[in-house]
């Protein structure tokens, strides 16, 4: 390439490519920018040349000590690279990766922009802190569980047996009761935002559900708040369990209505002078993958600093013994569950909307096809059905038995075929050892999961099998027949 040709190359890449680049003189002063220097920092060309570079590495991002190390490292080594942080024309504090070298006459320098990075690096930093705080908060909900049993067996006891005509320490042991409720309610929701509450996933149509879930709201809000409900599409079907999505939808909607009745309180205006409303939209998204929940008030919304942890686990800017802080976090939480999510906009004095996010049933069919074939064996009905929907969903065929008998005549019409054997212990007829005793004659390899209520029941190790104690967590099921299945 001729030195003619390499100059036009590079004049080309200099005002097509599409990182900021600039050139200074040996006082550090702009000599040449690139348009996307321009875009990037929002400058005319005309305002920045002939400027100190200096205008956009100002202090307290990095200090006078900080520059001056780069200088020398410029004079001695010829080049430097690293993280910046520039100032905009705006104001924003842009963090640049940024490779400075020396030439005859000054300095040049690319930069790239990190902004998308940084959102990302933060997003995964908020969702290990996330289940870091899951993790720990299904323990501590655990552990609180069987401590309130134990207090409302004997507030129970201790009410039957109290007097009746000492009415003052009735009252207490009432107030008493309302207490362990709102902390029964408490551990509920931290099961669930641990992921730890067994829940009923099904395919459910979201319209039907969300209208019923508006209504019931409508009933219970203040008489000044309305609510505007939207529909683009009646017919989108998702995959969850409705009693934890209902709930997680009236708890948003009636932090909505809370929102509003505090700014009326703080500005104090009067009945009918300012609407109240919360608008319910349902749609698709622009990519028809996801079913869209938004809920929006037009309340006095979300200051900076409050919008930044509003999905922290245990946030609340509500007065103490008021809010528990696990609104937001436990159905962000549990959007992740279904491969959703959940999105956050608010703009301080006028408005907050959360949008849920939920995929649609044709992509979750799609991704979990073709799982493999579940033996699934119990004699009580309800168990084996619901642990077969539960199956279902996640993609597996299952074929099922209420007995030993009927399960190795399965077992033989479908030999070969069958991924995985989930089989209870104590059954009529045939119990489940015996059954796997004749399975393991024929076929040493298949993966057997036995499950027994009894703590005390033990396997013969010979059997090579996996035991699990009742009552099964669907999720260590899953995870138990996706590691065997080789579909994880």
């Amino acid at each position: 390439m001729t030195d003619h040709a390499l100059n036009h190359a590079l004049r080309s890449l200099f005002e097509q490519g599409r990182d900021p680049m600039y050139i200074t003189d040996k006082k550090g002063c702009l000599t040449h920018v690139n348009p996307a220097f321009l875009a990037l920092y929002g400058y005319q060309e005309e305002s920045v040349v002939g400027r100190n570079i200096s205008f956009l590495m100002q202090r307290p991002f990095q200090d006078v000590i900080f520059y001056k190390k780069i200088l020398r490292q410029l004079i001695r080594y010829g080049s430097w690279a690293g993280e910046l942080n520039a100032l905009s024309e705006s104001g924003e504090i842009i963090p640049v990766w940024t490779q400075i070298l020396k030439t005859d006459d000054g300095f040049s320098a690319i930069q790239v922009d990190l902004r998308e990075r940084d959102k990302i690096t933060r997003k995964m930093e908020g969702l290990s802190r996330l289940q870091s705080v899951a993790t720990l908060a299904g323990g501590v909900a655990h552990e609180f569980n069987n401590i309130l049993g134990g207090i409302q067996g004997h507030l129970y006891l201790l009410k039957r047996n109290l007097a009746t005509e000492e009415e003052k320490e009735h009252g207490r042991l009432e107030r008493i009761d309302k207490l362990m409720g709102r902390a029964a309610s408490l551990v509920q929701n931290l099961l669930s935002f641990s992921r730890q509450k067994p829940t009923a996933t099904r395919e459910i149509p979201l319209y039907p559900l969300l209208e019923n879930t508006v209504e019931m709201a409508k009933k219970s809000l203040d008489k000044q708040v309305e609510i505007n409900f939207s529909v683009e599409d009646r017919g989108m079907l998702v995959f969850a369990d409705a009693v934890i999505l209902k709930q997680h939808i009236f708890e948003l909607i009636s932090n909505a209505e809370r929102a509003l009745v505090q700014q009326r309180e703080k500005l104090q205006y009067s009945y009918g002078e300012k609407r109240e409303l919360i608008h319910i939209q349902l749609s698709t998204t622009a990519d028809a993958k996801f079913a869209e929940i938004m809920i929006r008030d037009n309340g006095a919304g979300m200051q900076d600093a409050t919008l930044r942890h509003c999905l922290d686990p245990f946030f609340t800017t509500e007065p103490v013994g008021e809010g528990t802080g696990l609104g937001l976090s436990s159905a962000a939480a549990y959007m992740q569950q279904l491969k959703g999510g959940l999105e956050v906009e608010s703009v301080y004095g006028e408005y907050t909307s959360i949008k849920l996010l939920l995929p649609l049933t044709v992509e979750a069919i799609e991704v979990q096809d073709n799982q493999g074939l579940v033996l699934l064996v119990d004699d009580d009905d309800d168990l084996r059905e619901s642990l077969c929907e539960i199956l279902t969903c996640q993609g597996y065929e299952v074929i099922t038995a209420d007995n030993g008998i009927a399960a190795l005549d399965l077992w033989r019409q479908y030999q070969g075929a069958i991924d995985v054997v989930v089989m209870d212990i104590i059954m009529p007829n045939m119990d489940g050892i015996e059954v796997a005793r004749e399975i393991r004659d024929v076929d040493e390899a298949v993966p057997i999961c036995l499950t027994t209520g009894y703590s005390y029941q033990k396997v013969p190790s010979r059997l090579h099998v996996n035991l699990m104690r009742k009552p099964l967590a669907p999720d260590l099921l899953i995870k138990y027949i996706e590691s065997n299945t080789g579909k994880d």
